[in-house]
């Protein structure tokens, strides 16, 4: 396990590192104004005194106000107090609570992975892990896209994860529904090293419907936060988690994303950490491939197969390689068959007016329900009579709430 010295120095420092990591609103820009200069002992103690450079520190922070600086100078007064009172160093309570849920702790700076954050523009100043730990050796691979991804997306997840998991190289990502979570539930499923780094505490499960993976991911691979216990997520600690994801990649791959959005701001944080941005190549009619397919407009290189991924991790796997050309050669038998039942089936084209209407929306996108009356001008019964006509003749699909062309 990568820990910080278990000295009683390094236990005080651990305990007062999660001390300030707790205050309220605490993020990591304002977390390395306070420990500018200072390590998070004296952090706090400056902070409840009210030294002049701390706060000036904190007063050129984006969003801190005087409201808020009071906040943090009472709670480092409480702190204090209560340290005082059990005779132990600050946030020692806080560091024992961590300890008792099997959370451990990891000061990135002082860790067997420094060297992943030696050119980091914005380290985390700390880290709090389930599962095992960081391994640096192992070669590690980001895989983000878009939360409302098509069938096509879910695939190439899959067999991104299972692919790169079966090399024995980690999918780093941040356990969001969509991409994210099916990569890395790929990997796991076929037995290979996984990252999760998440935007909340880690008894804040978020999304819920995730809560299998997390405790996947915290048993089986490497679950991380840069928030204590208790933190729920919120907005803005996701871009914040994105530049994680971004540090931890060796080479970073998206498979479906608009032109905007989280997976946006991971590409971001990789091309500002000199990380490697791969894209999937999607529909130009899909919106969900935009924003992969303009990177590749831009000039990232593009992901056909697992090999283009570990080509460009400058690793050698000839007998995956050779794999991985059998199936390329198998999936284009498969295509020619496939073709020729598009064939037949594109003479038997949907006959109501709205049934044609829905697909050409569809072929743009996934849409919910609302989305598509908003679209055709349907009622909703209209629509869940055209939407069932669509199913049962497989042109159609839904999964959570999302419906797309499946054919």
């Amino acid at each position: 396990m990568s820990t910080t010295s278990q000295s009683g120095a390094g236990r005080a420092e651990l305990g007062a590192l999660i001390e300030l990591c707790s205050l309220p609103h605490m993020g990591p820009a304002r977390l390395r104004a306070l420990l500018s200069s200072r390590d998070a002992r004296e952090a706090i103690d400056q902070l409840r005194t009210g030294r002049a450079a701390v706060l000036a520190a904190l007063r050129s922070c984006r969003g801190v106000d005087e409201q808020l600086i009071a906040t943090w100078r009472r709670q480092a007064a409480l702190a204090s107090e209560r340290a005082a009172i059990s005779g132990h160093p600050v946030g020692a309570d806080l560091l024992a609570a961590h300890t008792r849920e099997g959370i451990w702790l990891l000061v990135p700076a002082c860790s067997d992975a420094a060297e992943i954050w030696e050119s980091d523009p914005e380290p985390p100043a700390l880290l709090f892990g389930q599962g095992a730990a960081i391994e640096p050796e192992i070669r590690r691979v980001g895989v983000v896209g878009t939360r409302r991804c098509t069938a096509y997306g879910r695939t190439v997840a899959q067999q991104l994860g299972s692919g790169l998991a079966a090399a024995g190289v980690a999918v780093v990502s941040g356990l969001a529904t969509g991409i994210d979570g099916i990569a890395q539930r790929a990997a796991l499923d076929t037995g290979g090293p996984v990252i999760g780094v998440v935007g909340s505490g880690l008894d804040q499960v978020y999304p819920a419907s995730n809560r299998s993976l997390w405790a996947d991911v915290a048993r089986r691979g490497t679950l991380l936060s840069e928030y204590p216990l208790g933190r729920r997520a919120a907005h803005w600690q996701f871009p914040a988690r994105n530049r994680i994801v971004a540090a931890l990649c060796e080479v970073l791959v998206v498979v479906e994303s608009g032109t905007t959005g989280g997976s946006m701001y991971t590409v971001d944080a990789a091309a500002e950490r000199d990380r490697p941005v791969m894209a999937v190549p999607g529909p130009i009619t899909s919106a969900a491939s935009a924003g992969a397919n303009r990177l590749l407009a831009d000039g990232c290189a593009p992901v056909c197969e697992v090999a283009d991924v570990l080509s460009a991790l400058d690793t050698e796997f000839p007998a995956l390689a050779a794999r991985e050309r059998s199936e390329t050669e198998r999936d284009a038998r498969g295509r020619t068959v496939a073709r020729a039942a598009a064939a037949v089936a594109a003479e038997a084209q949907p006959g109501e007016p709205l049934d044609r209407q829905i697909l050409d929306e569809l072929t743009a996108g996934p849409r919910t329900l609302d989305e598509l009356a908003l679209q055709t001008g349907a009622s909703l019964g209209e629509l869940a009579s055209a939407l069932g006509r669509l199913q049962l003749s497989g042109w159609a699909s839904e999964t959570g709430g999302w419906w797309e062309k499946a054919r």
